[in-house]
């Protein structure tokens, strides 16, 4: 969920404008959006009834339903023309359709929605119920009220009488759709509340209003989008739209264990997609809930033990949840398939840690013995090496310093034994000796820079990685370094939503940028100062020192530039956070004009740029 208040604010007045000209338009007897056309394929025969009974409730529903619709808004589609067709194809004229068969037919007729009914005859009377499906999207469904009456005809009235109310929110729910595909959440979310109002039993609808408050932020949107979803599945439970802004809702109201029941829900709604399973996997490990995804991801990997992907997946669950026994078999046939795995030294860092765990030492020392091998200078392999080593006996550190008290490495192993003990200030202190014996030492700088970060001390860090560069060390791997760091000070920047946080992010970024230029430390470069404009122009108008809201309008100011530039490098790869930023940064130019205006005391003609 996500979206700037300022945003929310520009869209409610396209909101007004998309209805005065709506209103133009009625008034003109222009038609909002083309027909549409409706199919009514035969009902499906239930208890009482047969094949042709379910041709002649779908006969009069249609008949009577095309007097109760308007025909410029909507076709329903001539039974004749669906007769005419299965002539031609030899097939019955009381068939029963399947899904596929429907969709064939609705292709042919260029049908843009269809019902799905059964009619059944009873001793009580002629019972028909149903849905209503958009051809576009098959999860757009509304189920429709069970109607009854004693004769067939008073039935099929009934029936139409829902069919074209349950359509009143349609016109509606697509202005809504066009308004989230234009980037405007709150005409979105108008225009699908007011197609709720004229259906209250909506779900197609709501199901846009749950798009819409998935792409809003706000500290109440969480509780509606966990309303509006509920509302849904009320009516229809296995709507996998509702269910995934369920899931979504309670993931941001911390409430894990319900989350995680909505998502193992939505799985349950389309066992045999692949893909589905990988992403809810996912937001169950992301969102805290690492247990239940384990019985889902293992369930995957046995049905598809080649899929790579899932591997990985598996892999990353136990070896999060300890189950080590899963994670070590996991992680023995990545070792087999999977090239990217066996080039990462983490890899065999983390497997040897899992043979560990599960009391198989010798295996443990002998994959970190393979990983030290292929890894040679990977000074993490090797100190977790050494520590198995020691669990063996306790002198190989001591030894090893007696031997060799000139040593570097060693004397990195041994502040990585401090920092494991938590002494975070005596680990950054060996770190910074044994750099100074050897200052070539790969990636001492970067352990320095690492402890520096931990203990709280990112400017100081920044410091160790520009030194880093100027002894030679890998350029790549510092920039790498420095663009993880400030992409975590980033996201944290996300939680606090202080400018200081952003503009700390983005020295960070910038740095990383100018040793290793990429699309990634462009693009978030921008990001980052994008957060920096939107904090700051916030904070200013909470400040009663207007000196300070002034400062903080101007840096807003020279960080447009910074914020455009870079998000404009991100419009191939990340096409879609980079439109939507940008379009917010465009709707901010008036908000630092007022800000200039009113807390620095400058006019600026309509139209002018604000310059720093």
């Amino acid at each position: 969920m996500r979206a700037a208040a300022v945003g929310i604010g520009l869209s409610l007045a396209f909101a007004f404008v998309g209805r005065d000209a709506q209103a133009q338009q009625e008034k003109k007897g222009v038609l909002e959006f083309t027909q549409q056309g409706l199919l009514i394929v035969n009902f499906v025969p239930g208890p009482g009834a047969d094949v042709r009974l379910g041709r002649r409730a779908a006969d009069g529903v249609r008949s009577r339903l095309g007097k109760l619709v308007n025909k410029r808004e909507v076709d329903v589609i001539d039974g004749g023309m669906v007769r005419e067709q299965l002539d031609r194809a030899g097939m019955p004229r009381d068939t029963t359709f399947s899904l596929s068969d429907i969709h064939a037919i609705g292709t042919f007729f260029r049908a843009d929605e269809y019902l799905l009914a059964s009619v059944a005859n009873t001793s009580s009377g002629y019972r028909l119920s149903g849905e209503l499906v958009l051809v576009r999207n098959e999860h757009l469904r509304q189920p429709l009220p069970e109607v009854s009456a004693l004769k067939l005809d008073s039935a099929e009235q009934l029936f139409a009488k829902e069919i074209a109310a349950s359509r009143t929110q349609l016109v509606p729910e697509r202005r809504c759709e066009n308004s989230l595909r234009d980037g405007h959440g709150a005409p979105a979310i108008a225009n699908a509340r007011a197609g709720v109002a004229a259906y209250p039993q909506s779900t197609i609808a709501r199901t846009c209003l749950v798009w819409a408050l998935l792409q809003t932020s706000g500290p109440e949107i969480p509780a509606e989008l966990l309303s509006v979803s509920r509302a849904v599945l009320a009516i229809d439970s296995t709507n996998p739209h509702a269910i995934e802004g369920a899931a979504t809702a309670l993931d941001s109201l911390r409430r894990r264990n319900e989350a995680a029941d909505m998502w193992l829900r939505l799985a349950s709604t389309d066992t045999a997609n692949v893909d589905l399973g990988l992403r809810i996997s996912n937001a169950l490990f992301e969102g805290g809930n690492s247990k239940r995804a384990e019985p889902l991801i293992i369930g995957l990997v046995d049905a598809h033990p080649e899929d790579v992907r899932l591997m990985e997946q598996k892999w990353h669950i136990t070896y999060e949840n300890k189950s080590w026994t899963r994670a070590i078999e996991a992680g023995e046939a990545l070792l087999v398939s999977d090239s990217a795995a066996r080039a990462d030294s983490a890899f065999y860092l983390r497997l040897g840690t899992a043979y560990h765990e599960a009391n198989r030492p010798f295996k443990a020392i002998e994959m970190l013995s393979r990983g030290v091998s292929l890894f040679p200078r990977d000074p993490r392999l090797y100190s977790l090496y050494a520590q198995f080593v020691r669990a063996e006996a306790d002198t190989v550190i001591p030894r090893g310093l007696a031997l060799f008290p000139q040593s570097s490495s060693l004397l990195a192993l041994n502040a990585k034994e401090l920092r494991a003990r938590g002494k975070l200030a005596e680990s950054l202190d060996a770190s910074k000796r044994a750099l100074a014996m050897d200052s070539t030492m790969e990636q001492g700088q970067l352990m320095v820079a690492q402890l520096e970060m931990e203990l709280g001390r990112p400017d100081s860090a920044l410091a160790t990685l520009r030194r880093a560069i100027a002894t030679g060390e890998d350029s790549s791997l510092v920039a790498q370094f420095a663009l993880s760091k400030g992409n975590g000070l980033y996201r944290a920047a996300n939680g606090t939503k202080a400018s200081a946080d952003f503009a700390l992010a983005l020295r960070f970024i910038t740095f990383a940028d100018t040793v290793r230029s990429t699309e990634q430390s462009r693009f978030l470069g921008g990001a980052a100062a994008f957060g920096v404009i939107q904090s700051a122009l916030t904070e200013a108008t909470k400040l009663k020192d207007k000196a300070e809201s002034c400062r903080l309008v101007r840096f807003s100011t020279e960080m447009m530039p910074v914020a455009r530039t870079g998000l404009h490098a991100g419009e191939q790869s990340f096409a879609e956070a980079a439109k939507e930023s940008l379009e917010y940064l465009d709707q901010l130019d008036p908000y630092l004009r007022q800000g200039r205006s009113a807390y620095c005391g400058e006019s600026l003609p309509h139209g002018a740029t604000p310059s720093p």
